[in-house]
């Protein structure tokens, strides 16, 4: 709920616990930044539209305007602005207000959606991104990751899982509307108990924005984490993705042409996800550090990583990208997984 005004608060949190479905009032624009992606439903005050356009929020589904009865007419400007589905008066749509809250505490299960990206050719994002999967996954948290780069070779062999059976992206890329949340895991391979949605070996299938839509809110709503591996590239189906999700991860090698290359891709990024942070992975000498990285993008760091050793032997024998607990790769992504529990997007249960 977006809004500063006393009233409107405290209507709208009655309407909130009628619906079941917790409330978080933000004002500032960090807060709103960082809850824009992962709530299920934002109420939008006429008192804050004006703020909330200026922030240049990417798209997302399930935003509501909520005016007083005499200012609906002259809103519609502001809410196409803000991107809004709805405008809604109250008192007078107060039951249409609740109908829509339930709706979104019933289609989303709390699950958390982040993407990882390179932020150039080679950065290591498919393996960092198989890595936190990987990490992630606890007996108190399922873990689905999500294959979004059709060139990358593909997330199962990544994890060693390329005989698995179950669907991939051939079967499900005509898909529109909704999958049931549930229902997702049970059709897809599952290796270390991790969920993948990867490609064929065949020649990649074409996806739209509605069905990367479409498959990512499944994935987000019947996980406790869903992490997408995008592909560079500033197409729909990348700015789609990146707009869901909740956190996106640039992860880059710590070089002076890396950090150029990343500088290209940061309007798009920036433009398209409210929460953007950078993880750097170290090279063996000569590289920049990792603050000097995070300062020459303006990103915050959340975690750095020097070389593994023994990695592409071990991808190459199907062995997956995590082989000891106490290594570079698994501690940073531990490091992350602590990060996002720290800005309270998912439980920290990854026993750090």
């Amino acid at each position: 709920m977006v809004s500063n005004e006393p009233a409107l608060v405290s209507e709208l949190e009655q309407l909130a616990d009628i619906a079941g479905t917790g409330a978080q009032v933000q004002v500032t624009t960090v807060d709103v930044r960082r809850a824009w992606a992962a709530a299920s439903t934002v109420v939008v005050g006429l008192d804050m539209a004006d703020q909330l356009i200026d922030l240049r929020l990417p798209r997302r589904h399930r935003v509501l305007l909520v005016a007083h009865g005499d200012q609906v007419q002259s809103s519609w400007q502001r809410a196409a602005e803000v991107g809004a589905e709805q405008i809604l008066s109250l008192p007078a749509d107060r039951d249409r207000l609740l109908a829509a809250l339930r709706a979104g505490a019933t289609d989303c299960g709390g699950g958390l959606l982040v993407s990882v990206t390179g932020g150039c050719g080679g950065a290591g994002a498919s393996v960092f991104a198989a890595a936190l999967a990987t990490t992630a996954s606890t007996p108190d948290r399922s873990v689905v990751l999500v294959d979004l780069d059709p060139w990358g070779g593909g997330a199962d062999l990544l994890l060693g899982g390329e005989t698995a059976q179950g669907l991939r992206w051939p079967d499900l890329a005509a898909t529109s509307g909704r999958i049931n949340a549930a229902s997702l895991r049970a059709v897809l391979p599952v290796v270390d108990d991790v969920a993948v949605l990867s490609w064929a070996r065949a020649d990649p299938v074409p996806v739209t924005p509605s069905s990367v839509r479409t498959v990512l809110t499944a994935a987000r709503d019947g996980h406790g984490l869903a992490v997408a591996d995008v592909a560079r590239g500033e197409d729909e189906v990348v700015r789609e993705a990146l707009s869901l999700a909740a956190c996106t991860l640039l992860v880059l090698p710590a070089q002076i042409r890396s950090v150029a290359a990343a500088r290209t891709r940061l309007p798009l990024l920036r433009a398209a996800t409210t929460d953007l942070r950078l993880v750097v992975r170290e090279v063996s000498a000569g590289g920049l550090a990792a603050e000097e990285v995070a300062d020459a993008l303006e990103l915050p760091l959340v975690t750095s990583m020097r070389p593994e050793r023994g990695l592409t032997g071990w991808l190459e024998q199907g062995l997956g990208p995590i082989r000891r607990r106490r290594g570079p790769l698994a501690r940073a992504c531990r490091a992350t997984l602590t990060a996002l529990a720290s800005a309270g997007s998912i439980a920290d249960t990854s026993g750090t």
